[in-house]
């Protein structure tokens, strides 16, 4: 990619470019340009240019000055607003889009979830496993620090590491390794005597701790066991939470992601995105929605505090309103909550407050109405039939009861079993749903002995929803899955699983209406569909540049054309090089399918995104 070229080896370029180059749906012969006057800072060139106007129009070229889309038309009409100090990007012919709007990520736990916070030990022998602990002791700063890791999976290991494996590498270190599916730790000693965990400790119902010939504890602790560390593994330190944070927004440029939301942050974590965003270093649109908690007083304790942003550009960090949950997910867990019992007769209830259902559902009513009379959005996290038809009446209920708090945009957040008759009423009165194409392909088929094959096929109805008129925006929800939005396109297209087959043809659809999700649409769900979301004249200069015909190629591709460029305001965050080395083993396959390996075991264990960290 070529980010400094004068205008005139441009203008060379760009007219031996410039003839045949008709496309239909093309913008006029003249270009649209915004009022001002200067030449532009940037201009991308030589790509086929997905404005995602409503009349999805397209173009050659796209040109930025101060942060603003300038003009977009044909390489020559853009060659006309540069200048001698005007950067350009060859796109080669690639996909130009709006940047991307990832609208659900755990921004703290995708950066925690990667080196140097989190050591990946996923290995095939012990021996490996143990000399990634010993290069992480070498490295770390403090000498009794801890050392965290995860991905271990016992069955490619032939057991679980022990005490007696981590003991001798790591000095005065505690040492803590989660498996890849969330179901055991081990640790080492240090550990188990910080915890208090002797031959004589008794796990908790449904724990084991797992013990040597001698009777005594191995360092493995399994299901509820776990929960005996808790106590004494600290949390990470302020430095290392924004060190994290950076990480996370670096991981995002690499996937060409400008704008996101973090829903459910507590006060803390927003206080950090202020302060970031003063010294500018939030270097991507951040939308946040802070915890609510599980019950009536909690929202009200939560709405107490809550002091508005002063000083911050609000394209840059903007809180909408409140994050709540009613249940859990549909997956081999069952705790989402539905109307017909899982195929084995079980069914989850809400995790709300509430000793019975209509407690809770009169719970969620009041909290819902009480964050809508502050005059602020709510997502609520909601997954089953049952737990969505609630939180859609709550919706109804607190706009009914209180009218001037105008299209408050409240949305279903994730929303996978949404009855076709709710989604009919959501889009009557504005309701969005937040889907996760990415997450449909870690399941694939996988829920069928839960659900049953129809509501497998049925889980995330993007077709059924954008046909009934639903605002549907998707969403990556990492760290649960990388936050690759190729992958969420290629399978909202497909409704291919990990593992092959097919989980809902019927709700397939097209590639322009996937892309859609991920750009005007995210901009419609912060608030911000007037100034970002598209490549239009006035809209905000963030794009993403990606080596590949997204939408016009197989759609099997997708997921595998690299990113090219990202651009925010019109500086470029991301080059295509990946000059950080764990950025670029991030965007590797291979760490890409094992982290998805990981989310899905999560999400089959019951534990969603926001209990992953």
């Amino acid at each position: 990619m070529r980010t400094d070229v004068n205008r005139r080896s441009f203008l060379r370029t760009t007219a031996a470019m410039s003839a045949g180059m008709a496309v239909a749906g093309t913008l006029p012969a003249a270009p649209a340009l915004a009022q001002g006057r200067g030449p532009a800072d940037l201009i991308v060139y030589n790509g086929r240019v997905l404005v995602m106007d409503r009349r999805m129009r397209q173009a050659r070229a796209v040109a930025i000055r101060d942060g603003v889309v300038i003009g977009v038309g044909s390489d020559r009409d853009m060659v006309r607003l540069s200048g001698r100090r005007t950067r350009s990007i060859n796109a080669n012919g690639g996909t130009v889009l709006p940047g991307i709007n990832d609208s659900h990520v755990h921004l703290g736990g995708l950066g925690f979830d990667h080196p140097p916070f989190t050591v990946n030990v996923d290995t095939a022998t012990m021996e490996e496993l143990v000399g990634l602990v010993a290069a992480a002791v070498a490295e770390a700063g403090a000498p009794d620090s801890w050392i965290r890791g995860g991905g271990w999976n016992e069955n490619r290991l032939r057991r679980a590491p022990r005490r007696t494996d981590l003991d001798p590498v790591s000095g005065a270190h505690p040492v803590i390794l989660r498996d890849f599916s969330g179901h055991m730790v081990a640790v080492n000693s240090k550990v188990l005597q910080l915890a208090g965990i002797t031959r004589d400790t008794v796990p908790p119902p449904g724990g084991v701790i797992e013990k040597d010939a001698a009777g005594e504890p191995t360092g493995v602790l399994r299901e509820s066991a776990q929960s005996l560390i808790q106590s004494v593994v600290p949390p990470f330190t302020p430095e290392e939470t924004e060190n994290a944070i950076k990480l996370g927004i670096a991981l995002l440029h690499a996937q060409g992601v400008t704008s996101m939301t973090d829903p459910g942050i507590g006060y803390p974590q927003l206080d950090l995105y202020r302060r970031m965003s003063l010294e500018g270093t939030l270097a991507i649109r951040m939308t946040a929605l802070i915890t609510g908690g599980r019950s009536p007083q909690e929202v009200r304790d939560t709405l107490a505090a809550y002091r508005p942003l002063k000083g911050v550009d609000r394209r840059l960090l903007t809180v909408a309103g409140c994050k709540l949950i009613i249940d859990g997910v549909p997956t081999a867990a069952q705790t989402a909550w539905l109307h017909t019992p899982y195929v084995d007769g079980r069914n989850g209830v809400p995790v709300i407050a509430g000793a019975t259902i209509e407690e809770a559902v009169a719970n969620i009513h009041e909290m819902i109405a009480l964050v809508h009379n502050a005059g602020l959005q709510v997502g609520t996290h909601a997954t089953g039939d049952a737990g969505i038809d609630a939180v859609v009446s709550a919706y109804l209920a607190a706009m009914r009861g209180n009218r001037r708090f105008r299209d408050p945009r409240h949305y279903v957040i994730h929303g996978d079993l949404t009855p076709r008759e709710t989604l009919r009423t959501m889009a009557r009165n504005n309701i969005g749903v937040n889907m996760n194409a990415t997450i449909k392909y870690l399941l694939g088929r996988t829920l069928d002995a839960n659900l049953g094959p129809e509501r497998t096929d049925y889980q995330w109805p993007y077709r059924s929803a954008l046909d009934l008129g639903v605002k549907v925006t998707s969403a990556s929800d990492a760290p649960v899955t990388a936050p690759s939005w190729r992958q969420g396109v290629q399978s909202a297209v497909l409704r291919e699983g990990r593992f092959g087959g097919v989980a809902g043809e019927a709700e397939r659809i097209g590639t322009d209406e996937a892309l859609i999700t991920y750009t005007r649409t995210s901009a419609w769900q912060d608030r911000a569909e007037r100034w970002k979301g598209t490549l239009e004249p006035g809209m905000a200069g963030d794009v993403c540049v990606v080596s590949g015909d997204v939408l016009d190629g197989d759609p099997h591709t997708i997921v595998d054309m690299p990113i090219a460029a990202t651009v925010l305001g019109g500086a470029v965050v991301y080059d295509g090089t990946g000059s950080d080395a764990t950025v670029t083993k991030a965007m590797t396959p291979a760490d890409i399918e094992r982290r998805n390996a990981y989310g899905a075991a999560c999400l089959t264990a019951g534990l969603c995104c926001c209990q992953r960290h």
